[in-house]
């Protein structure tokens, strides 16, 4: 597919532009694709994705060129000759975009970027059997040439129309064109884009992220920022609540409230364990890939972008588990510990915990020792197949889920780009003092939320109270004018026939 994009913004107004956080999404999820150019581009191959830009305006250089750059893509730019450098096109209700300019084009083009034809002024073409109008529309300015040498190979029709002659003229001089309207793939010369909106997503595998509290309500604000600020977000994230005694429910009702399309709350009228709460919990959410966060636990920022980067790359891979840090009061107790081996880093009260990794675990089977901690990643579908969580007396839950999940052939793959947080629970004052910290900006922000609302209620009263008085004294005040002007006869009259008027309707 060839993708089509016109504006990135940090907002999207329009259809016409997408968001920051989706572009980054989008271009994540291409990872299972083979991002390749215009040139090399295979229509029949479903593997191969080119991404192109129309216009090109400065929010494609300022948001989307640095995430290219991340992940190595190549990219399409079809430019405006007359809009080069244009502070804004005019475009119906569309908000004003600038342009890029020469300087501009010429970075584009240093990070990846290959400059491609949209014609001079942007006409529809559609319907132009004007040879010397075609001509000039298709002619590129040689200033706009230095800028890319090895670019301009490509064309692509503005408003996706053309007619036989204008394709015929643009296969004179291009290697292809591109259209959004009429492409249908089955010439060079009107392959067809996929306009992507806000919402588009490429990849298969959606993610849930399970935030599991029981009275662990002082350490939740923790938990599920550390999920708020993911490079990538989860589809859904879901704080289930196994009957707690504690505010892990009104913290939890604060974050639905504020993230309403993304965070859902589960309250279980009673305490169901570990086992029956977890597996409840799973049944409560949609998602191919789930990791079930322990609510006094936090992940790295990048975790559900670089756990699920693993399961997306091989339908054998079933588990994405990582490294983790010990922290907290206890911390250095529980390091202290396990044997040399496994004990890393211990820098600032972090204390690495190293797992080994699949081709290092010949003497490490998880028969023998459990090498997965249990926020791991993991499929849905292996979890079905083994029939999720189950109460044991010789081994943890999570410990015999992931080995019940390997038995079935599956694999189990280290990812050592990101890591666990795993805090060591201590009643040491020094520890419970940040906690208390960490709440209390929690509900400062909810107090202020709150006082807002009070404000609203309080201009309202304010307003109802007074009204009838402002009103009587606009009366008051039209009542003396009339009288000046009229005497009393004459105001006597229009309110008897007001009177009258209104018996009357």
């Amino acid at each position: 597919m060839i993708l089509m994009y016109h504006k990135i913004d940090l907002y999207n107004p329009t259809e016409w532009w997408v968001t920051v956080n989706a572009f980054y999404r989008q271009m994540w999820s291409l990872q299972s694709y083979e991002v390749v150019t215009l040139d090399d581009y295979d229509p029949s191959n479903p593997r191969h994705v080119a991404i192109t830009f129309d216009g090109v305006y400065e929010n494609v250089a300022a948001f989307a060129a640095p995430i290219m750059k991340k992940f190595g893509y190549p990219f399409e730019l079809f430019i405006v000759g007359d809009l080069v450098g244009a502070p804004e096109f005019e475009d119906g209700s569309e908000p004003p975009a600038p342009f890029c300019g020469v300087e501009m084009l010429r970075e584009l083009v240093g990070l990846g970027g290959r400059l491609q034809w949209h014609t001079n002024s942007h006409p529809n073409l559609g319907n132009v059997a004007d040879t010397d109008i075609i001509e000039r529309e298709l002619q590129i300015p040689e200033k706009l040439r230095e800028i890319d040498p090895d670019g301009f190979k490509w064309f692509a029709y503005p408003h996706g129309a053309f007619n036989n002659l204008v394709e015929e003229k643009v296969s004179t001089r291009f290697r292809g064109a591109l259209s959004c309207v009429q492409g249908d793939n089955k010439s060079q010369f009107k392959m067809n884009r996929v306009t992507v909106s806000n919402d588009k997503s490429f990849n298969a595998g959606k993610i849930s992220c399970i935030i599991a509290s029981y009275n662990y309500g002082e350490f939740l604000t923790e938990a599920v920022e550390s999920v708020l600020r993911q490079s990538i977000l989860p589809d859904e994230i879901l704080i289930s609540d196994d009957c707690s005694t504690d505010e892990t429910a009104a913290i939890a009702m604060e974050y639905v409230a504020r993230h309403p399309n993304l965070i859902k709350f589960n309250r279980n009228p009673e305490n169901l364990g570990i086992v029956k709460h977890f597996n409840k919990a799973i049944s409560l959410t949609s998602g191919d890939y789930v990791c079930i966060l322990g609510a006094d636990n936090r992940i790295a920022s990048n975790y559900i972008e670089k756990c699920a980067e693993i399961l997306e790359s091989d339908p054998s891979i079933a588990i994405s588990y990582t490294d983790f840090h010990l922290f907290g009061k206890r911390a250095k107790l529980i390091y202290d510990k396990y044997p040399d081996d496994r004990r890393g880093e211990a820098k600032d009260g972090f204390y690495l915990i190293i797992f080994p990794s699949e081709k290092d675990r010949d003497s490490n089977r998880i028969e023998k020792v459990n090498f997965i901690h249990g926020s791991s990643m993991f499929k849905r579908s292996a979890y079905d197949e083994v029939g999720g969580y189950v109460q044991r007396q010789d081994r943890p839950e999570d410990y015999d889920l992931f080995v019940r999940i390997l038995s079935k052939g599956y694999r189990a793959v280290k990812c050592v780009e990101t890591h666990l947080e795993y805090r060591q629970h201590s009643s040491e004052q020094a520890n419970m003092k940040h906690m208390s910290a960490v709440n209390l900006l929690f509900y400062i922000e909810k107090s202020r939320r709150l006082e807002a609302e009070l404000r609203k209620v309080e201009r309202s009263f304010w307003r109802r109270l007074f009204f009838p008085v402002i009103s009587c004294k606009r009366l008051f005040v039209r009542a003396m004018r009339l009288v000046q002007k009229d005497g009393m006869k004459g105001l006597y009259s229009r309110i008897l026939g007001r009177v009258r008027n209104s018996r009357n309707s």
